[in-house]
């Protein structure tokens, strides 16, 4: 996705290192030993899918300008926080360092997603582009509100948390609606932590983020591997690196496209309409998928369980094979 001179896209392992340099003014934030780790845990964390980043680069020469980290987390660490004098993400990043388990897995996530309780924690949420003063922080906001949109919208949340210490950015985020839960004091700076949740949505309708809390139900319920594809092509990828992402053949993301577009008619014959080429028919649905960003996140509902129902084997097998068929 691009706006102006700049674009926001996914990064991926290959990116960590070289955007670290960015992270380095929220060092405070961290304990010592925390934040030595941090770069080798992160990159354990992507890999494990328990992490991810969008980055916001300037073109041409893909020069890294913002980045933020998103992540799902169990609200206990959110509460354990507040009884101590550690900031959310350390008191997360610690937890994780040390084999405890703060972060919701994908099937966790699908599953707190379909009943509205998923509480989500930016960190490493790097704005100095921001700052008022610079006369291109106009054209990095839009961009950034962009990619926050993209990232985030169509997740049914619970609460959203942001811990920061630069003041231009406490006060972006109550301009955005959200409230200062606490506040800290850590190496001459103080850590803010920012909160909104749905009661705050409920309350203020109007601000910024209170869309983001009750999104429509996804009407197709694509695969994550199907996901993972509809997610770069809206982001500009090419079959041919989409391919080498998903470890994929070309006639691979051939056969996921069909999924796909039988999928969607399967379900909504009119929504592709009459369109037969493979070009038009992707092009109507990524035009509808913006509009719907539901569709790419996890969502896993559960099925009501009868009285005395013990399913048998054979549903069981059944079931899997279902499961099986719904990742191509």
């Amino acid at each position: 996705m691009c706006t102006a001179n700049l674009i926001h896209r996914k990064a991926g392992l290959e990116d960590l290192r070289k955007i670290m340099f960015l992270c380095a003014q929220d060092e405070v934030l961290y304990d010592p030993d925390v934040w030595r780790s941090l770069p080798a845990l992160l990159e354990d964390l992507i890999r494990r899918e328990l992490v991810s980043f969008a980055i916001i680069q300037s073109v041409p020469g893909h020069v890294p300008r913002a980045i933020t980290g998103i992540s799902f987390i169990h609200p206990g660490y959110v509460a354990e926080a507040l009884t101590t004098r550690s900031t959310v993400p350390n008191t997360v990043m610690s937890a994780a360092l040390r084999g405890r388990n703060p972060f919701l897995s994908p099937k966790e996530i699908g599953a707190e997603n379909a009943r509205g309780e998923l509480h989500l924690l930016n960190f490493l949420g790097i704005q100095d582009c921001l700052k008022p003063q610079k006369p291109e922080s106009a054209a990095h906001q839009s961009t950034l509100y962009e990619e926050h949109r993209f990232f985030h919208f169509g997740y049914s949340y619970k609460a959203m948390w942001f811990e920061v210490w630069p003041a231009h950015q406490v006060e972006t985020l109550q301009n955005l609606g959200m409230r200062i839960e606490r506040s800290i004091r850590l190496d001459k700076k103080t850590a803010t932590l920012m909160r909104f949740n749905v009661d705050d949505a409920q309350l203020n309708p109007h601000a910024w983020f209170s869309s983001y809390f009750f999104p429509p139900k996804p009407r197709f319920h694509f695969s994550p591997r199907q996901q993972r594809l509809l997610e770069g092509s809206l982001l500009d990828l090419s079959d041919a690196d989409a391919a080498h992402e998903l470890h994929l053949s070309e006639d691979g993301i051939k056969k996921r496209w069909r999924s796909i577009y039988t999928r969607v008619n399967e379900l909504d014959p009119n929504l592709l309409g009459e369109m037969y080429s493979g070009s038009a028919q992707r092009k109507c649905l990524l035009r509808y998928l913006r509009q719907h960003l539901e569709e790419l996140r996890p969502y896993t509902e559960r099925r009501p369980v009868l009285n005395n129902e013990i399913p048998s084997p054979r549903c069981s097998r059944a079931h899997e094979s279902s499961q099986f068929q719904s990742e191509i």
